[in-house]
């Protein structure tokens, strides 16, 4: 007689759990997110902190010091959820980093500007992966753009209308 015993349940579950999460994370620019948003909690946390009464907020009532650091972390987020436009989420918060080092305690000390534009960096280089193109079984391998409809290398580029003319 057999039972379910609920603890070899749950390794299969945690594994495909993390083996999801390790496929989302590969499809965008995720360690670019996280260093973006976390510079932007870096930064609010410079701002809310008090040294015997002395306040660390900085800019027309504070206003900066709450303005920059939700940009940052709305930046990193939206990496993470539409990578497609990666590049601009990018600049905004390179841009707004180093807006940072004037507008909010020299860019919470240095470490949340150096966290934005390391994570701005690395959102802006990210590229998606291209799997790699499979052929029929036994058809050879694939032909390349500069390859004629035989496997033979053509002399400049490959003109569709061409092929249709013959």
């Amino acid at each position: 007689m057999t039972t379910a015993n609920p603890q070899h349940a749950q390794p299969g579950r945690v594994s495909q759990a993390w083996r999801n999460f390790r496929r989302w994370r590969r499809a965008r620019p995720f360690w670019g997110g996280l260093f973006t948003a976390l510079a932007g909690l870096e930064i609010f946390s410079t701002t809310q902190m008090s040294l015997s009464g002395l306040s660390f907020q900085m800019g027309p009532t504070g206003f900066l010091s709450w303005l920059i650091p939700v940009i940052l972390v709305a930046c990193g987020m939206l990496m993470w959820f539409s990578p497609q436009q990666r590049m601009f989420y990018a600049i905004v918060g390179a841009v707004t980093a180093v807006f940072s080092l004037i507008g909010v305690n020299l860019g919470g000390f240095f470490v949340g500007l150096l966290l934005g534009m390391v994570g701005s960096a690395l959102g802006f280089a990210w590229v998606p992966a291209r799997r790699p193109a499979t052929a029929p079984a036994g058809s050879g391998p694939p032909a390349t753009a500069a390859e004629g409809p035989a496997g033979t290398a053509t002399a400049g580029p490959v003109d569709a209308d061409a092929d249709r003319a013959r």
